[in-house]
Parts: structure tokens; C-alpha cells; sequence
């Protein structure tokens, strides 16, 4: 034929070396084999495919699906990338970063409120968890408050210890003892029924 309209295909032998130099299509992956295109390679007699590259085509694949070639074939592991996931042991959220399935220990379905806790199939609100939430939080305010108090008690008694004291600060000074008292016998187990004292003013 006079004229060449099409270019030459290249052909390869059993152990991948171009025996005719020519042009083929090769689907190309990432270094973890994720396909990412396909091109156009020119071969010369002697060599092989580039690296990370490969002859067999793959298949077309849904959206929840990833293309990826384990050095052997072509693979189709879902696709989650993006999708927000909670620990069921803490519900803390977290991005999926990787191909496959929801990792052991994660799960897709979002707590209702920080006080839920993972039954096994879904979440439920948790008494215990709340109720042990505000322990914490009153005894973090008791022993604010027994500080503030302390702090008082101490410059007061300073003043009285130094005899200049006014009568306002030695009358402050009883008050603040006795607040530290019921302060200090406020039982945070109580939570939420705790009645607070009132500072002395």
C-alpha cells in the first residue's frame, strides 16, 4: 500500500519486549496501582512497557467503585473515599481516606448527640455517659469555686492575721469560710439536682 493511515501497533513478545516497534494504548496507575489514565506509548523494538503501566484494559465501574491493579489484575474494591465515619467507641468523626470498605471499629451512621454510645448495629443515648458528662463538669466548677474561695480566705486572713482588717473584712472573711464549707460538702454524685451557694459579696 502507498500510503500508511494508520499508525503501526506495536507487538510484544511472551516476556513483554517490543519485537515490532510501533504504538499502543496503555492504562497507567499511581504507585498503590489506582488506575489514573489511559495514553497513547510509543514502543521501540527491545523494550517493554513503561512502569506502572499495563496492555489489558479494565472494565467501566460505578461511582462507589476504584480501578485498581494488584500486579497481577485488574481489581474493583469499593469506593468510600470522602465519606464522614464515627468510632463507636468515642463517636468522633473522621474523613475515609482510603479504598475499600468502612474499616472494623467505624461506622457510617452519625451519633444523635455526644452522649450516645454504639449497641452493636446502631447508636442509642446513653444515661450513664451523660450523667458521668456532668459529674465531670461539677466537679471541675467545685473545685474552681474552692479555689476562688481559697484565694479570699487567704488574702482576708492576711488582714486579719496583720490586724488591719477592716469589720467588712473580717465579717467577708467568716462568710468566705463558711462558703468554702458548703462548697466543699457538695456531693457532685447529686448531679444535676446541686444547689449552688452563693458567693459573698
Amino acid at each position: 500500500m502507498k500510503y500508511q493511515l494508520q499508525p503501526e501497533s506495536a507487538v510484544l513478545d511472551n516476556d513483554g519486549l517490543t519485537i515490532s516497534a510501533g504504538w499502543t494504548i496503555v492504562y497507567n496507575v499511581d504507585a498503590k496501582g489506582e488506575f489514573i489514565q489511559t495514553t497513547y506509548q510509543y514502543l521501540p523494538i527491545g523494550v517493554g512497557l513503561p512502569a506502572n503501566a499495563y496492555l489489558e484494559a479494565p472494565k467501566s465501574v460505578k461511582d462507589n467503585q476504584a480501578i485498581i491493579h494488584d500486579g497481577q489484575q485488574w481489581t474493583y474494591p469499593k469506593d468510600l473515599r470522602g465519606t464522614k465515619i464515627y468510632s463507636i467507641e468515642t463517636g468522633a468523626e473522621t474523613t475515609l481516606q482510603e479504598v475499600g470498605e468502612i474499616p472494623d471499629g467505624y461506622t457510617d451512621l452519625k451519633p444523635a448527640s455526644e452522649f450516645d454510645s454504639w449497641d452493636g448495629k446502631k447508636w442509642q443515648f446513653d444515661k450513664n455517659k451523660q450523667h458521668q458528662y456532668e459529674i465531670n463538669q461539677a466537679s471541675t466548677k467545685k473545685n474552681q469555686l474552692l479555689a476562688e474561695a481559697t484565694t479570699q480566705i487567704s488574702y482576708l486572713q492576711d488582714a486579719v492575721d496583720s490586724q488591719i482588717a477592716s469589720e467588712q473584712e473580717s465579717h467577708l472573711l467568716s462568710e468566705w469560710k463558711k462558703y468554702r464549707v458548703l462548697v466543699n460538702r457538695i456531693d457532685i454524685e447529686q448531679v444535676p439536682n446541686i444547689e449552688w451557694p452563693n458567693q459573698p459579696k
